[in-house]
């Protein structure tokens, strides 16, 4: 499975795409068999054809052959003998990866979802303050970006871990007030949170809810929630505060939706944080060793429900940890041993916080794992693993000589590779779930915001779920886009 998961990997760093549900031509029988696992609809290459037929435009060929070359019209994997040499756009354009300077407009590219979204409430949006507090990476910034050309006065906030300078950078030049430092301290990051909100925004679109409660904080936002008519959650970490919060402006669920929760958390987050870990542990590309390796998953939501699925896929030996009966009996239904903490945790090569909670990973789970165990994090809320009251135990935290790596070693000498701090691995060290996913997610952002622009007035303050017709009209849209019917308008 080595060359099939270095290429699938290849594919995914330099595309930022979906691998599930979207059309792959290969007549590698390993690439199939990873493929599929992955919910990728496979088709082997017509011999009686010099190219596979690319009716939609949307195919991904993976060409193995000696004489293999870039396909216009369709994204090309180009592996001769099996030796990954780049991947290509239809356009037969090398495609660079994260660091592409037209990163945002590839993005773009693909989000017709948000696009549309964006071009049906136009004529409301001119004038409009509205604030952005989302990770900051390309998708965001095509979303900020089409509300701007739209006539909205658009500002973003992002999180030090959150943010790509470059991507900031971009919304700058644009025109976009833009309130974010990957390298800002917490008090930095404090100050920009309290300026970002002085803009007196009317409308935030949020990610982890902490700027819709600071908003509520007159000590440090004086004058946020006079101005503020509406804002939209999209996490589920996020959701859960709010859920016992005062609230004192109508907040749309938008996580809640069910294109946003079956979709970005299952199939975005399971993707994304399996690729990112590949990436950080086998930095070299020649096949990262899970194949017969115990993988702990903790938590078996739709996050915990995607890194189980993916981690099986790669040939990981998938245990599950979960106390609630019910999704604890459907892992055990989906073929995963489920297991205690203290069990899985003892013989694991990785162990995965999948459940956006504090002290998922507690320090007795780091005492049980072996010599060199992985330990990350596909939540993302702060102290999902008890690092601090490991510190406090005597334990050491350094850096290992990669960046994404550090070397948590107990008091008996015993080291850890914990990735990322324990930040939410994905998007502090990769580029985020998939491209396609945040269209979906973005799109039901849009639709709350049209729910607020619409009918904020008539909302009291509290938690309100999208309305299922839009709901519904988003999880259409990405089908017909996925299909390549272009139906999203």
């Amino acid at each position: 499975m080595t060359h099939a998961q270095v290429l699938l990997r290849a594919y995914a760093r330099a595309t930022n795409m979906l691998i599930a549900g979207r059309r792959f031509v290969t007549s590698d029988g390993e690439l199939t068999a990873l493929l599929e696992a992955f919910g990728a609809q496979v088709m082997s290459p017509d011999p009686s054809e010099d190219a596979p037929s690319t009716p939609t435009g949307l195919d991904v060929i993976f060409d193995l052959d000696e004489g293999a070359f870039p396909r216009p019209g369709a994204i090309t994997v180009l592996a001769p003998g099996g030796s990954f040499q780049g991947v290509y756009a239809p356009d037969t354009s090398l495609l660079r990866g994260p660091e592409d300077p037209e990163r945002i407009a590839w993005a773009r590219m693909h989000m017709p979802v948000t696009e549309a979204a964006v071009g049906r409430i136009g004529h409301l949006l001119p004038g409009r303050r509205i604030g952005l507090a989302l990770v900051l990476e390309p998708k965001t910034a095509a979303l900020a970006l089409m509300l701007a050309e739209a006539g909205a006065e658009v500002s973003v906030f992002g999180h030090a871990s959150e943010t790509r300078d470059d991507v900031a950078d971009a919304l700058r030049r644009a025109g976009l007030e833009v309130f974010a430092d990957s390298h800002a301290t917490p008090e930095q990051e404090e100050a920009l949170a309290r300026d970002f909100l002085a803009e007196n925004n009317e409308y935030l679109l949020d990610d982890g809810s902490h700027l819709i409660r600071m908003a509520h904080d007159p000590g440090r936002a004086p004058t946020a929630l006079s101005a503020l008519r509406g804002a939209a959650e999209e996490t589920t970490s996020g959701l859960r505060p709010l859920r016992h919060f005062p609230l004192q402006i109508p907040v749309i669920a938008s996580n809640d939706a069910r294109s946003k929760t079956l979709f970005d958390n299952a199939y975005g987050t399971g993707q994304s944080c399996w690729t990112t870990i590949l990436d950080i542990i086998d930095p070299a590309g020649i096949g990262a060793p899970i194949p017969g390796m115990a993988v702990g998953v903790i938590g078996y939501g739709d996050v915990g429900k995607g890194c189980a699925r993916f981690g099986r896929a790669l040939g990981g030996k998938v245990s599950v940890v979960e106390l609630d009966p019910v999704r604890a009996l459907q892992a055990r239904m989906d073929g995963f041993t489920v297991a205690s903490l203290s069990e899985v945790a003892a013989r694991a090569g990785m162990l995965i916080s999948a459940t956006g909670e504090p002290s998922t990973i507690p320090l007795n789970a780091l005492e049980a794992l072996p010599e060199n165990a992985i330990v990350t994090v596909a939540g993302g809320v702060v102290g999902e693993v008890e690092i601090k009251e490991a510190l406090a135990a005597g334990w050491t935290l350094n850096e290992a000589g990669d960046p994404h790596v550090q070397r948590l070693a107990s008091p008996t000498g015993k080291p850890l590779r914990l990735l990322e701090k324990g930040e939410g691995i994905n998007y502090t060290a990769g580029e985020g779930n998939p491209i396609e996913i945040m269209d979906m997610s973005f799109g039901v952002q849009v639709a709350a915001l049209t729910e607020l622009l619409l009918h904020g007035d008539e909302l009291e303050p509290g938690l309100h779920n999208l309305p299922i017709q839009a709901d519904n009209a988003v999880a259409q849209a990405a089908l017909d886009a996925l299909r390549g019917t272009g139906n999203a308008q």
